[in-house]
């Protein structure tokens, strides 16, 4: 049943973050004007960001030489581009078009769904000279305005629109008057560094990119997002839908912040849905595109943020050690777990120096921390701190190798996993060891098993594999020790 016109909520058509907007004419009415021919109005939001996005100087360029949108999924962002590629070829006379996202599939779907509008009207079928779609050289070519007649003084005869593949080669050696990158979250580095040159030959050219909400190693998108909140620039057309930070998953005010096209294409109800089906941080991601520290991460956060409370270490209680450094040796983290009656509390140290840290200070500071705590293990990764583990012995504390690759490594992964979806933890709500612990990916061991890696090279993760070394030690079955009277 169709809800009654009274109860509709519309979502905002104007983002909550936007570049200043410029007071020029604009070509995005020309771009709504052929939407509404083909029978597929942009919803006013979309209208809105093109409006400004489309902005034109007094000698004809375009005011905006690259333009970002986030925005929550289903809410017509890649029907927004469609109609302004289309635009593109059969208006504004932009010879190349290339587009790309962070999957062959996607691009393609694109692709398919743009031809097909191209063709559902005769002036525009009229105009097309080639499609193809064979895989890998999918592109349509489409005469310009003057067909069928000469063109009259100098003209790009055709224009063509084409898909490649998002990677660092993918658009190499291709030039582009309107460079369309969807989902620039999944975007890396290389790719990006690639191709973002493919415009710079081209006197008015545009680059358009679209995407939801990252997370803090989506670097890309979050150095857009950065530059453009940054930087101001008449150049940068960035439009924002999102809720503030902190929104509550049930604020409706906040659906309607990052979701435009809410009472349109989106029902409240869908969205109340997701809110109750979908994980918290997928819901914030996904709906309300906010940023989330623990994308992907294989630790439950709300189960580790719920454990924080006001302790310290104490002497005399059952206590197990582990210490990790970062391949450069420039991070170490020690993490020190103790028993207590209300779970397992955990405790960082870390030791920071660039160029490398003394490990002669560094062994006699943690043997200091040893004599005093007495852990029942001291773990360590051979190919981390092997190096440190004799010092420690010559200094008389007994060491645990746990390599990072080992069986044993894996099987403490899934250990430290129940502990924390349990609550076992508690801990004083240090920052680096939060920080470690979002940025872990889940690799899958040979063995049947999974093992924490880093989702991204310059993020340390070293915090959190000291803390599975040490947990792992801690969780594992403790022999008891009976004494047999004679």
């Amino acid at each position: 049943m169709e809800q009654p016109m009274s109860e509709i909520s519309y979502g905002l058509s104007k983002p909550r973050i936007q570049s200043p907007p410029l007071k020029l004419p604009s070509a995005g009415p020309l771009v709504s004007q052929l939407a509404d021919e083909l029978g597929v109005p942009l919803l006013p939001w979309q209208s809105h960001v093109l409006d400004d996005a489309l902005k034109v100087n007094p000698d004809g360029t375009w005011a905006r030489s690259q333009v970002g949108v986030l925005v929550a999924r289903q809410n017509g962002k890649t029907h927004m581009m469609r109609m302004r590629m289309l635009a593109g070829l059969f208006i504004f006379g932009e010879k190349s078009i290339i587009a790309m996202s962070q999957t062959r599939q996607l691009s393609l779907d694109t692709f398919k769904q743009t031809v097909d509008m191209a063709e559902s009207l005769d002036w525009m079928r009229k105009r097309i000279k080639r499609v193809s779609r064979t895989n890998g050289q999918e592109e349509i070519e489409v005469y310009c305005h003057h067909y069928p007649k000469s063109c009259s003084g100098k003209c790009e005869r055709l224009r063509k629109y084409a898909i490649r593949a998002a990677t660092s080669e993918g658009p190499r050696g291709s030039t582009a008057d309107l460079l369309y990158v969807d989902e620039l979250r999944e975007i890396d580095e290389s790719t990006w560094a690639a191709v973002t040159p493919i415009t710079r030959a081209r006197s008015n050219a545009q680059v358009f990119w679209t995407s939801n909400a990252g997370d803090l190693n989506s670097n890309v998108l979050n150095e857009q997002r950065r530059r453009a909140l940054t930087f101001e620039s008449s150049r940068m057309g960035y439009y924002e839908y999102s809720a503030p930070a902190g929104s509550d998953v049930n604020d409706e005010k906040a659906w309607a912040m990052a979701n435009p096209a809410m009472g349109y294409t989106i029902t409240k109800e869908n969205i109340k849905d997701a809110s109750i089906f979908d994980t918290k941080d997928a819901f914030k991601t996904e709906t309300l595109c906010m940023w989330v520290d623990a994308i992907d991460s294989p630790w439950p956060m709300d189960m580790w943020n719920a454990g924080e409370q006001e302790i310290g270490l104490e002497d005399d209680l059952p206590t197990w050690m582990a210490i990790d450094l970062n391949f450069n040796r420039e991070i170490a983290c020690l993490v020190t777990i103790q028993e207590r009656p209300e779970g397992m509390a955990v405790f960082l140290h870390e030791w920071k120096r660039e160029g490398g840290i003394n490990d002669l200070e560094l062994t006699g500071e943690l043997a200091t921390l040893a004599r005093r705590y007495r852990p029942r293990k001291f773990a360590y990764d051979p190919n981390t701190a092997g190096y440190i583990a004799p010092r420690l012995a010559q200094a008389g504390i007994a060491t645990e190798p746990t390599p990072w690759a080992s069986a044993g490594f894996a099987i403490s992964c899934d250990q430290t996993l129940n502990a924390m979806q349990s609550g076992k933890f508690i801990h004083p709500g240090q920052p680096t060891l939060h920080s470690h612990l979002v940025s872990c990916a889940r690799r899958p061991a040979s063995d049947g098993g999974w093992r924490i890696a880093r989702r991204a090279a310059q993020v340390p993760i070293t915090a959190a594999v000291a803390l599975v070394m040490a947990a792992g030690h801690a969780c594992a079955p403790q022999q008891s020790v009976s004494i047999i009277s004679a």
